[in-house]
């Protein structure tokens, strides 16, 4: 119970809202980061890595979106509304785009509920739920939505909802491979050119399947899975296969840089 005499920080307890959360985790980043100081090219991976993360990510005071990120976990979250969903999805897309090509795979949980986010703290209910989401529910190397955050998606329309991927009944990831699904080799003003990424993306891969072992091997085993049925279905990108042996790719990544888009919404 507060004392009289007990400073009350309004702005702190009052700032507690609506808002989509989104708690990110780099898989395998703590494995990597045991291995920096006898090895200087996983020293370079760790720092390429974080600051791509700095660098993709990015905030707007129009829709409240904020990003906190420590070693190898992210909170992103924004205030609820058509907007703010559009660039939580967009956020991450483009920040699994350019760390696969670093051979890092995300997983994260995303939920809206009542949340504060500033410079200094971060707390609430949707925070906790989205942790839990990517703790203990999301095994695989996906962002799991809410059943809340579901509903919203699909009310909004049919641009909104193809962010949409199953993963077994009532369980729905962001579908961050669709620029890859969507991808056609007829060059267009402005169109990033996705078979360098994916080269670079199926050798890590492969070195994962041909390498690994449990869980690690599993989840690049579901990656495998939904890469060939998203992606290399369409014709346009290849497959990612166990057993071979992909030369190394010299090109360096792909990065694309965040720009804040508007959304289309209700369109259909």
């Amino acid at each position: 119970m507060l004392m009289e005499q007990e400073h009350f920080d309004l702005d702190l307890v009052n700032n507690y809202r609506e808002k989509y959360v989104v708690f990110l985790d780099l898989l395998g980043f703590r494995e990597v980061v045991k291995k920096i100081g006898r090895d200087v090219l996983e020293r370079h991976r760790v720092v390429e890595a974080l600051k791509l993360v700095k660098s993709t990510l990015s905030t707007s005071p129009s829709i409240d979106l904020r990003f906190t990120h420590f070693s190898d976990c992210i909170v992103l979250s924004a205030e609820r509304s058509p907007h703010a969903l559009w660039e939580i999805f967009q956020s991450v897309e483009l920040l699994t785009f350019n760390l696969l090509q670093h051979d890092f795979f995300v997983r994260g949980g995303l939920t809206v509920g009542p949340t504060h986010h500033s410079k200094d703290f971060v707390f609430g209910t949707a925070v906790t739920e989205a942790y839990e989401l990517e703790s203990k529910i999301a095994s695989a190397p996906l962002v799991l939505l809410s059943a809340e955050v579901v509903q919203d998606t699909m009310k909004l329309g049919p641009d909104f909802a193809q962010w949409l991927k199953e993963d077994g009944p009532n369980r729905y990831f962001v579908n961050y491979l669709m620029r890859y699904a969507e991808y056609t080799s007829e060059r267009q003003v402005g169109q990033v050119i996705l078979e360098y990424p994916a080269e670079r993306i199926a050798f890590f891969v492969n070195q994962r399947l041909n390498n690994d072992k449990d869980g690690v091997l599993k989840k690049a085993q579901w990656f495998q899975m939904y890469w060939n049925d998203t992606v290399a279905s369409r014709g346009k990108l290849p497959r990612i296969e166990a057993g071979t042996n992909l030369a190394k790719i010299e090109r360096g990544p792909t990065i694309i840089v965040r720009r804040l888009v508007a959304p289309v919404v209700g369109r259909g």
